[in-house]
């Protein structure tokens, strides 16, 4: 199986927050933390790309074109219709990009909802910037990883930028190198404020 570096959209993050803080607040079982299970294992299976072994499909145009996207299903609330079990109840929508530094491919978690009132993919296009009814352009080099993965396309500029801005942090080695010594001075008053010292 294929491994991959998650980014995850920074709405998920927060949502994995408050997930977090408020499963802490209640008894094993409750809704929310069987929402941050469910979320936590979606992250995994991602990262892992067991993408075949939970339920879920490459997405494609219906109101929003999200083709180069695809959905894992995760169970987090019982439903159903009458005596039909209507399925998992909560959608994670990602996309999946080529490498550019030789390492393992990315994927991108953009949004995890509950699936009524098709909410996962009003959600997933409002944060790409996917206008309802508008096609994208045509899938660039794109291959498929698995029938349930979304088409591997090229890092997109956005990410790659974001990516070399993340990556371009200084080390933390130069934290750690010592001062020439100063000598202080004598406390005495300074522009700014009241008497002082300075080192």
């Amino acid at each position: 199986m294929t491994q991959y570096r998650l980014l995850v959209h920074r709405k998920v993050l927060q949502q994995l927050a408050v997930l977090r803080r408020a499963a802490a607040t209640q008894s094993p079982g409750g809704l929310r933390d069987r929402e941050l299970r469910a979320l936590e294992t979606g992250l995994r299976a991602l990262a892992h790309g067991q993408e075949d072994f939970v339920e879920g499909k490459r997405l494609g145009y219906r109101d929003y074109d999200l083709s180069d996207c695809a959905e894992i299903k995760l169970a987090v609330i019982p439903e159903s219709r009458g005596n039909h079990e209507l399925g998992p109840s909560h959608r994670m929508l990602y996309r999946e990009f080529e490498p550019e530094d030789g390492g393992l491919p990315y994927r991108e978690v953009i949004a995890f909802e509950p699936r009524m009132n098709d909410r996962p993919f009003d959600v997933a296009a409002a944060r790409l910037g996917r206008g309802r009814g508008v096609k994208i352009q045509k899938l660039n080099s794109a291959t498929a990883t698995s029938t349930a993965a979304p088409l591997r396309q090229p890092l997109p500029p956005d990410l790659r930028k974001a990516l070399a801005a993340a990556s371009d942090v200084a080390h933390p080695s130069g934290a750690l190198q010592p001062r020439p010594p100063t000598s202080p001075t004598r406390a005495g008053p300074t522009r700014d404020g009241p008497p002082g010292r300075e080192l």
